[in-house]
């Protein structure tokens, strides 16, 4: 799912998405890439975490420039410098369609879970979270 500006406040599935996003242990920001202003849409998403609270602008973030199989090298090249520059971090390039960076993805997503066990805390106030949830 994708969060839209005013998601805090409720917008689209907004406040409910985002209290599922705080019991995870990572975000993956995927950020459409066949958009003109990446940084932007980047920007617009931060803004929403940082405004929801709950640390959820804090967590581990990894950020991907999606639907790369859709753009030429060169606009690739161009838009992953900008994310990164906006995002203070490499971005990866990915393309879910076609797969590309996918695996790479996965294993580091799968290597952060390993690294982050829940607290026996977090456990029981998760315990019937998602009853009668639906994306």
């Amino acid at each position: 799912p994708g969060l839209i500006e005013g998601a805090h406040e409720g917008a689209g599935i907004g406040d409910r998405f985002l209290g599922h996003v705080e019991r995870c242990a990572a975000i993956v920001h995927l950020v459409d890439g066949t958009q003109e202003n990446i940084a932007d849409a980047y920007r617009t998403v931060r803004t929403e975490l940082e405004a929801y609270g709950g640390e959820l602008a804090d967590k581990r973030e990894i950020v991907c420039l999606n639907k790369i199989d859709a753009l030429d090298e060169n606009t690739v090249k161009s838009r992953l410098k900008d994310l990164s520059r906006a995002a203070g971090q490499p971005a990866r390039a990915i393309s879910g369609v076609a797969g590309l960076g996918v695996q790479a993805l996965l294993r580091d997503l799968m290597a952060i879970k390993k690294n982050a066990a829940p607290a026996a805390q977090d456990i029981e106030e998760d315990a019937g979270a998602d009853d009668g949830w639906t994306p």
